[in-house]
């Protein structure tokens, strides 16, 4: 029986041989199909997209993931759940080295007292989220420079009420922190000036506390509990944006921290 993939990076080379020539590329979430799933060399996968009509082709194993993906296998419970940086990468294998250290150094410390490391599905979800608002763990700085940015000038909404702020108070973090009023109120719940310094809400572990609040704030851990990923994804983004891309985060997640005696559920 041919298994489904989908694609966990932002672009993928579909090509006509391993290392040949590029058909097209393919979009994060995009799914494939395999043709001979027995494949003699297992970092190429021989592939049609889905639905089919399109010509078959080969794909780099690293950068997709089963939809079906189970669980790891068993190992000690007593360790607990822990995070690497060689299994963020696996997650997002286009994820930038100094992000991905940053994250982990303190993650434990910081990440426990907000209980998502209480269970795989808590930190799944936390783990599938924050590589997606991270464009993979590409950056904790909202993209478009200050011509973009200052789209948030004299947003009250945002307390943005001096000259600047809308540049100045930019997206910042794993979940992007937006607008001087949100920069002073995230700052008070970390103990961190973000406001008189938000260039500080860049830097890995500020980022990894100021999603840890957020996530407390929205009360995620109780959809995390209930696997409803939609809901997770409205009440950080506002909608659906991205939903495809956030559940192949997910199951890929799940196939690094997930219980294997149970399925994504997603």
């Amino acid at each position: 029986m041919p298994v489904t993939y989908e694609v966990i990076v932002g672009s993928l080379n579909f090509r006509s041989a391993p290392n040949g020539p590029i058909l097209a590329t393919l979009a994060r979430a995009s799914r494939l199909e395999t043709v001979q799933p027995d494949s003699t060399d297992p970092q190429w996968l021989h592939v049609r997209p889905v639905p089919q009509g399109a010509p078959e082709g080969f794909v780099s194993a690293r950068f997709v993931t089963r939809i079906d993906a189970a669980g790891p296998p068993k190992v000690d419970s007593s360790t607990g759940l822990g995070v690497s940086e060689a299994q963020l990468l696996t997650l997002s294998p286009t994820g930038k080295a100094w992000i991905l250290k940053a994250l982990v150094d303190k993650f434990p410390d910081v990440v426990e007292p907000y209980g998502i490391l209480e269970s795989p599905r808590r930190l799944c979800h936390f783990l599938a989220q924050s590589a997606h608002e991270s464009a993979g763990f590409r950056t904790l700085e909202e993209f478009g420079g200050a011509t973009y940015w200052s789209r948030y000038e004299g947003r009250a909404d945002l307390g943005n009420t001096q000259a600047g702020d809308g540049v100045l108070y930019h997206g910042r973090g794993i979940f992007q922190l937006t607008g001087r009023a949100n920069y002073k109120s995230m700052g008070a719940k970390i103990s961190v000036d973000l406001e008189g310094e938000p260039r500080l809400a860049a830097e890995g572990d500020v980022s990894l506390r100021t999603a840890c609040e957020f996530w407390k704030s929205r009360r995620l851990e109780t959809f995390a509990d209930q696997n409803d990923i939609r809901e997770i994804t409205r009440r950080i983004n506002g909608g659906s944006n991205g939903l495809a891309e956030r559940t192949a985060f997910f199951r890929r997640a799940w196939s690094i921290w997930g219980d294997p005696d149970q399925p994504s559920g997603v």
